[in-house]
């Protein structure tokens, strides 16, 4: 019984110890900046009037209020985040957070492809 105590008391320290040496690797440094690029620009294009949000979760979000929207986004992304970062050791971890920042890079070229258009096309769109 007294082995098991220790044994936990161990893991626990062990874990807490490893949360002190935490490391944002640049992949995620490029997800949060993008994430935070994704909201500004959706919310943009959402006040402009020229987009909806088709995430339901999101649009709830926005429905009560531009700030609500942000505030969800870069807690939901950050929080994600955070887990996969804890959890770096793991391979799936670091592809995980190399995917994200692979996917709101997309998300963001498409975004100003999108603004391109607009600005293009501006005098027709009013």
């Amino acid at each position: 019984m007294a082995a098991t105590v220790q044994t936990v008391q161990q893991q626990e320290r062990s874990f807490w110890a490893g949360l002190g040496s935490f490391y944002l690797s640049p992949a995620s440094v490029a997800l949060l900046v993008l994430n935070l690029l994704d909201g500004l620009f959706t919310l943009t294009f959402l006040q402009l009037d020229v987009a909806e949000e088709l995430n339901p979760l999101m649009r709830v979000a926005y429905e009560s209020s531009p700030l609500v929207f942000m505030v969800s986004k870069l807690i939901i992304v950050n929080a994600g985040l955070t887990l996969l970062c804890l959890h770096r050791t793991l391979r799936a971890s670091r592809l995980a957070i190399r995917a994200g920042a692979l996917i709101y890079a997309i998300i963001n070229v498409y975004h100003l492809a999108f603004l391109a258009h607009l600005v293009r096309h501006w005098p027709h769109l009013a």
